[in-house]
C-alpha cells in the first residue's frame, strides 16, 4: 500500500511540474500589511487580490501578506468587510520585493466611525469565514475575551451547530451537529489533541484556557489534507503569536460561587511578547494559574427493567391485555465539593523570512480536581439494608504537553512544509473510599406495587430517614488509576501554485503524514474488610492504632459509624430543596487515619481483582496517510477544490480475560489471561469543496466528502469479564469492529455587506454506515439460533476464535458492540447572523449582535433480538421449546442530538464601557436508547443558560470587568420517558450561580 501512496505522490508532482515556474524563471514578491487607518492594528483575513487575475490570498493574524509574481506592473486590491476597500499600483522587477501597505477606513469613506473591540473581533471572524476554502465557523480572540467563558469549550459552544457536554458546571466536550465528541477531531495549531479518556477518543477541552488562543476555527467540511476521522467536524485551536513590538498583558480575577458560598476563587494570567532581527524573529511567553471552587449537588434514580403485567378485571380475572411498568428501586444523592486548579504555559517562537518560516511552540496544561464526594444510596427494594453511604477523597490530575516544530521552505514559487510534533497526556486519579451500610429489621418493607412508576422524591419523603446508630463502616480502600497517551507525528505538505491563464489559476497540494499512538491504561485498588469473622482481626488492628474508637468487636457488619460522624457537616437546600441528605462522615479524618494505618498494615489489605484489571489495556496505532488536492480558481467567482486522501492504519490491542468468582477474597479466579489482537484498515477518502461568488455581496458554498470515525478504545479491547451469575450479562469488547464511514453533503448561502454583516444559511446531510452500536442479548454458544439476520452479521460478532468458550456457560450472554448493518443519517439547518450597528445614530451605534439557530434531525434503525420458538427438543421426558433469536430493528434517533440550539449574544459599547448579554438554549437531547422495547429512552432536559459581562476602560491600558454566569441558576436534569406512561428523573446536577470580577492590563 505504501507503493500506492508513492504513485499518488509522483503522479501529482509530474502533473504539476509543467505548470510551476521553471528553474531559470525569475520572479518577484509583493508584500505588505493591511491595517486599520484609525488604530494602526493589523486586519487579519483581509482579502488581497491582483486585479484582473485570480491570484490572491488572505492576510495572516497580524494583517501581513506576501504574493509571489512574475515581473510586471500590477494593481493590488485590499478589501475587508466593514471597511472601505483600497487599491494600489505597483511595478515588480526581476528578483525584487515590493512593499505595498494598505490603511483601510472603518465604515463609509469620509465618515469618521470608531470601531469597538467587540465589532473588531466579530469582523475578524466574519472575514476568516468568507475567505476560507471550506465551510467554517470562527470564534475570534476578541470574542473569547469579552465573554465570561470558563474555558475554550464554553466559547466554542456559542457557534451554530454546537452543543456541549458539561461536568461540574463547566463545558468539557464538544458535540458538533449532534455528533458525540468522539466523532470530532480537536487540534492545536493543526496538531491533534491527545485524549485523556480511557474509554473513547474524545478530547477534554476544559483543560484549555481561552486567554492563550488567537481564535478557534470549527471546520464543518474536510479537505484532503485534513485527518479523515471527523464525521462531525474539526475544531482547531490557534495559539497566539508575537505581534510587532514589545507587548505584555496581565489579567487578575476573583470569583464567587453561591452553591459553596465561597470567594476562594482566583485567576492570574500574564503574557509578554516581542519581535527581533527586523521583525523576523518573534517570541511569546504566557503563564496562567487558576483556582476555582466547583461544588455540585447530584441526584441519580435507579429503576428496574421493564416488567410485563397482565391486566385484571375488577373480579381478578385476566382480561387478555398486558402492559409494561417500571419499579422505582432506589436513589443516589451525591454532595461533591471540588476545587479545580488550572495551570498552564506556552512558549511560541517564530522566524519569518523570504525563504524560510519556522514556528516552534511548546504548550503545557494541567487541570487538578481535588475533591470530597459523599454518596448516599437509598435502596427501596432491600428492607434489611435500606441505606448505604460511600464517602471518599480523590484527586483527578490531568496533564497535557504539546510540542510542534513547523518548517516552511519557499522556493520556485512553491512552499514545502515539514511539521514534527509530539503530544503526551497523563491522567492520574488517586483516591480513598469508605463504605458504610445501615441495617434494619425490615419490619415494615415498602410495598413493591406502590413503587411502580413512583417518583423517587415521593419515596424519599416517606421512607428516606437514615439512622447513624444502625450504620457500620464495612470497608475502606485505596485506589489509583493512570492513563498515559503518547502521540508522535510527522507531516509533509507541498503547495505548488499554478497559472493557466488570467482566468484560471490555483494551487496543487500533495503530502503525507505518519502518526503513531501509544496508550496504556492501568488501575490498582486495595481494600480492607471489617465485616464478618474474617474482618475481626482487621478491626482489632485498626482499633489498636486508634483506641478512641468505640464499637462492638462482635458486630458482624463492621465498625460502628457513630465514631465517624462529622458534626460540622450541615448541608441544607440540597438540589434547590428537592431532597434532604442525612448524616455526613468525617472524610478528611478517615483519609488521615487510613494514611497512618496502611503503611504498617499493608498485609491486611487485599487486591480487588476486578478493579485491578477491568480498566487495564495497552494499545498502539500506526497511521500512514497520503493526499493530493488542487484549489482551482476560475475567474473571479468560482473556486473548486477536489482532492483524495488515503489512510492505512495498523492497530494492536492488549487486554484480559477475567472470570469473576464471589467466593474468592479478591473476587476473581486466579490470574487473568492476557490476550491481544491486531487490526488492519485502509481507505480512500475523496472530497470536493466549492465556492461560487454570486455577486459582490453573496456567495454559495458546497461540499461533498467522505469521512470516518475509529472505534472507542475500550470497545476495541479484547477484554472479556465473565460473570458468575449467568442472569447478568458478561462484559465483552469486540476487536473486530470496523471504523464507521460517512458520506457528507453540505450546501450554504451567505450574504454580507457593511451594514448587513454576515447572514448565512447552511444545510447538511450525513449518511453513516457501520455506525457502532451495542447489541443486547447475544449468546456466544447459541450463535446458530439467530434467525432472519442480515448477511455478514455473524462475521461481525465475536465467536469461538475470540471468547474463552470453555469458560462460558451456554446461558452466558453479553451486550456486544458491533457495526450496525442499518444506515444512520443526520440532517440539519444552521442559520446565523453576525452584525454590528455602527451606522445607527448616537448610542445605538455601539450595538453588536450575534445570533444563530440550528435544527437537527437524525434517524437510524436499532437492531435487537426477540425470542422465538425455532424447534422442539424431544430428548427429555417432556418436549421443550427450543428458543431462538430473531433479528429485528426499530426506528429511532441517535444519541447526543438535540432537536434545536439557539445562541444569542447582544453587546453594547460606549466609549470605554463594554457590555454583553449572552443566552444559550439547547433542546432536549437523547442520551440513551432502549433498542429492544422502545419503552425507556433517556434524555438530557432542556438547557437554558444566561450570562452578563461588563467591562470599563480605566486608562489606555487598564480595564476592570465583572461577569455573572448562570444567572438563572440552571440545574442539569436527565430523565426517562417510559412508554408514554410516566417521566421519571434519572440524574440531576446543580452547580450554582457564579460571579467573576477582576482587572486586565494590556500594553
Amino acid at each position: 500500500m505504501c507503493q500506492r501512496i508513492t504513485l499518488i505522490f509522483l503522479a501529482t508532482v509530474l502533473s504539476i511540474s509543467p505548470l510551476a515556474a521553471g528553474p531559470s524563471e525569475a520572479h518577484g514578491t509583493i508584500f505588505g500589511k493591511v491595517t486599520d487607518a484609525a488604530t494602526g492594528e493589523g486586519l487579519p483575513w483581509a482579502n488581497i487580490i491582483i486585479a484582473g487575475t485570480t491570484t490572491g490570498m488572505a492576510t495572516d493574524l497580524e494583517g501581513n501578506y506576501e504574493i509571489r509574481v512574475e515581473p510586471g506592473t500590477y494593481t493590488v486590491r485590499a478589501s475587508y468587510l466593514g471597511y472601505t476597500g483600497e487599491e494600489q499600483s505597483v511595478t515588480v522587477r526581476e528578483g525584487q520585493n515590493e512593499e505595498v501597505n494598505f490603511e483601510l477606513q472603518y465604515g463609509i469613506q469620509g465618515e469618521e466611525v470608531i470601531v469597538t473591540a467587540q465589532a473588531s473581533g466579530q469582523m475578524a471572524a466574519i472575514n476568516q469565514q468568507i475567505s476560507s476554502n471550506k465551510i467554517v465557523n470562527v470564534v475570534s480572540a476578541e470574542k473569547m475575551e469579552e465573554l465570561p467563558d470558563a474555558n475554550a469549550a464554553e466559547s466554542i459552544g456559542r457557534l451554530p451547530g454546537i452543543s456541549l457536554q458539561r461536568s461540574s458546571g463547566e463545558a468539557s466536550k464538544i458535540v458538533v451537529r449532534g455528533l458525540s465528541p468522539k466523532y470530532n477531531s480537536v487540534t492545536i495549531n493543526g496538531v491533534k489533541m491527545a485524549s485523556t479518556n480511557d474509554f473513547d477518543r474524545s478530547a477534554d477541552l476544559s483543560i484549555i484556557q481561552g486567554e492563550m488562543l488567537a481564535g478557534v476555527e470549527v471546520s464543518k467540511s474536510l479537505r484532503a489534507d485534513m485527518d479523515a476521522d471527523a464525521i462531525g467536524g474539526t475544531i482547531d485551536l490557534r495559539l497566539r503569536e508575537a505581534p510587532e513590538g514589545l507587548h505584555y498583558n496581565a489579567n487578575a480575577e476573583g470569583a464567587y460561587n453561591d452553591l459553596g458560598s465561597s470567594f476562594n476563587n482566583y485567576k492570574l494570567v500574564g503574557a509578554v511578547s516581542n519581535r527581533f532581527l527586523g521583525n523576523k524573529l518573534g517570541a511569546r511567553l504566557q503563564l496562567s494559574a487558576e483556582n476555582r471552587q466547583l461544588p455540585s449537588h447530584r441526584f441519580g434514580g435507579n429503576y428496574s427493567s421493564p416488567i410485563l403485567f397482565q391486566e385484571l378485571d375488577d373480579e381478578g380475572n385476566l382480561t387478555g391485555e398486558s402492559s409494561f411498568k417500571l419499579r422505582t428501586e432506589g436513589t443516589v444523592l451525591t454532595d461533591q465539593a471540588a476545587q479545580r486548579e488550572r495551570n498552564g504555559g506556552n512558549l511560541t517562537l517564530d522566524f519569518k523570512s523570504r525563504f524560510l518560516d519556522i514556528k516552534l511552540f511548546s504548550l503545557y496544561n494541567r487541570k487538578t480536581d481535588d475533591g470530597i464526594r459523599r454518596v448516599n444510596t437509598y435502596t427501596f427494594i432491600r428492607p434489611n439494608e435500606p441505606f448505604s453511604k460511600s464517602a471518599g477523597q480523590y484527586e483527578a490530575d490531568t496533564r497535557l504537553w504539546t510540542h510542534s516544530l513547523e518548517n516552511v521552505f519557499k522556493f520556485r514559487k512553491t512552499e514545502l512544509s515539514l511539521t514534527l510534533s509530539h503530544t503526551l497526556a497523563r491522567h492520574n486519579t488517586p483516591g480513598q473510599s469508605f463504605n458504610f451500610i445501615e441495617l434494619s429489621d425490615g419490619a415494615d418493607p415498602i410495598n413493591q406495587d406502590w413503587l411502580l412508576l413512583r417518583q423517587p422524591s415521593e419515596v424519599l419523603e416517606e421512607f428516606g430517614a437514615t439512622h447513624v446508630e444502625n450504620s457500620f463502616l464495612q470497608n475502606m480502600s485505596i485506589s489509583e488509576s493512570e492513563l498515559i497517551d503518547k502521540n508522535y507525528d510527522a507531516r509533509l505538505d507541498w503547495d505548488v501554485p499554478f497559472t493557466i491563464s488570467d482566468k484560471i489559476s490555483g494551487t496543487f497540494s500533495v503530502g503525507g503524514k505518519y502518526h503513531r499512538l501509544e496508550r496504556e491504561s492501568n488501575r490498582e485498588q486495595e481494600f480492607i474488610e471489617f465485616q464478618y469473622g474474617a474482618g475481626r482481626p482487621r478491626k482489632e488492628a485498626f482499633i489498636a492504632m486508634f483506641p478512641w474508637i468505640e464499637t462492638n468487636l462482635s458486630a458482624q457488619r463492621g465498625i460502628s459509624a457513630v465514631n465517624f460522624v462529622d458534626e460540622s457537616y450541615k448541608l441544607r437546600n440540597f438540589l434547590d430543596g428537592r431532597y434532604q441528605l442525612g448524616w455526613g462522615a468525617t472524610v478528611e479524618q478517615l483519609a488521615s487515619m487510613q494514611g497512618q494505618f496502611y503503611p504498617d498494615n499493608q498485609n491486611l489489605y487485599q487486591r480487588d481483582g476486578y478493579q485491578n484489571y477491568f480498566q487495564d489495556y495497552t494499545n498502539s496505532e500506526e497511521l500512514f496517510a497520503g493526499y493530493t488536492m488542487a484549489e482551482i480558481n476560475i475567474g473571479p467567482s468560482l473556486m473548486i477544490l477536489p482532492g483524495i486522501r488515503f489512510e492505512k492504519e495498523n492497530t494492536t490491542y492488549q487486554g484480559y480475560h477475567i472470570e469473576l468468582v464471589g467466593a474468592n477474597a479478591n473476587g476473581i479466579r486466579g490470574e487473568p489471561d492476557s490476550v491481544s489482537t491486531d487490526r488492519r484498515n485502509e481507505f480512500f477518502f475523496p472530497s470536493l469543496n466549492l465556492k461560487f461568488k454570486v455577486n459582490d455581496w453573496s456567495f454559495i458554498r458546497g461540499a461533498v466528502y467522505k469521512s470516518t470515525t475509529r472505534p472507542d478504545f475500550r470497545l476495541l479491547s479484547p477484554t472479556v469479564i465473565i460473570t458468575e451469575n449467568t442472569t447478568v450479562p458478561f462484559t465483552s469488547g469486540n476487536p473486530f469492529l470496523q471504523p464507521a464511514i460517512a458520506w457528507n453533503y453540505d450546501l450554504g448561502f451567505s450574504a454580507y455587506s457593511k451594514k448587513v454583516g454576515l447572514l448565512s444559511l447552511n444545510l447538511f446531510y450525513k449518511e453513516i454506515g457501520r455506525f457502532i452500536f451495542t447489541l443486547d442479548k447475544y449468546f456466544p454458544h447459541r450463535r446458530g439460533r439467530i434467525v432472519n439476520a442480515p448477511a455478514g452479521l455473524l462475521d461481525a460478532l465475536p465467536g469461538e476464535d475470540f471468547y474463552p468458550m470453555e469458560r462460558l456457560d451456554e446461558t452466558h450472554r453479553t451486550n456486544v458492540p458491533f457495526n450496525n448493518f442499518e444506515p444512520a443519517s443526520y440532517r440539519g439547518m444552521e442559520l446565523s447572523w453576525q452584525t454590528n450597528f455602527w451606522y445607527l445614530p448616537g448610542l445605538l451605534s455601539g450595538l453588536v449582535l450575534d445570533v444563530n439557530f440550528t435544527l437537527l434531525q437524525s434517524e437510524t434503525r436499532y437492531p435487537y433480538f426477540e425470542d422465538v420458538v425455532i424447534g422442539i427438543d424431544s430428548s427429555g421426558f417432556f418436549p421443550r421449546d427450543i428458543i431462538g433469536f430473531e433479528y429485528n430493528t426499530r426506528k429511532g434517533r441517535l444519541v447526543d442530538q438535540p432537536d434545536g440550539i439557539l445562541n444569542v449574544i447582544l453587546g453594547w459599547d460606549y466609549k470605554g464601557f463594554s457590555s454583553r448579554f449572552s443566552f444559550r438554549y439547547q433542546d432536549q437531547t437523547l442520551q440513551s436508547q432502549d433498542s429492544r422495547l422502545s419503552l425507556s429512552d433517556s434524555f438530557y432536559d432542556t438547557f437554558v443558560w444566561a450570562d452578563i459581562s461588563l467591562k470599563q476602560q480605566i486608562t489606555e491600558h487598564l480595564s476592570a470587568f465583572a461577569n455573572l454566569t448562570n444567572i438563572g441558576n440552571h440545574i442539569d436534569d436527565y430523565f426517562i420517558r417510559f412508554g408514554g406512561q410516566a417521566t421519571l428523573p434519572t440524574n440531576s446536577e446543580q452547580y450554582g450561580f457564579r460571579a467573576q470580577f477582576g482587572v486586565l492590563l494590556k500594553y
